[in-house]
């Protein structure tokens, strides 16, 4: 399984939609980028002016678009504050979908392999003049 990491402002990001299949992204503001969700791996450059305490990611204070929805602003941040936490009730991030999925892989049959299109029958020489 292979993951497709984009270059978005000189920083690498993960399409959303393929890393929610791997990680809990619920608290980390995605972004867009050619048209397509990205999360970003590490945090992005800060630009403007000081931001608010209330608006910024826990971690490395960027601002963040809506601090009701998001609490971090990459996965690295996310991690980090993870670790930080003492307590061991919080669940963790990654998700153990993934670890079933592969047990019932190898529980499946394979699919008998069928082509699609069959020829249209004997191919014929060309007429030689």
């Amino acid at each position: 399984m292979l993951l497709k990491i984009y270059r978005h402002v000189y920083k690498d990001v993960v399409p959303l939609d393929e890393i929610e299949e791997h990680l809990d992204c619920s608290d980390i503001q995605p972004y867009r980028c050619n048209r397509q969700l990205v999360i970003a791996l590490t945090p992005l450059p800060h630009c403007g002016s000081k931001p608010d305490n209330d608006t910024t990611c826990e971690i490395c204070k960027r601002r963040l678009v809506d601090s009701t929805l998001y609490s971090y602003c990459s996965i690295s941040c996310k991690v980090e504050a993870f670790f930080r936490k003492q307590d061991e009730s919080t669940p963790p991030f990654l998700l153990l979908k993934n670890a079933e999925i592969e047990k019932q892989k190898k529980n499946d049959q394979p699919l008998p392999v069928t082509r699609a299109h069959r020829r249209k029958g004997v191919p014929h020489r060309s007429p030689l003049f």
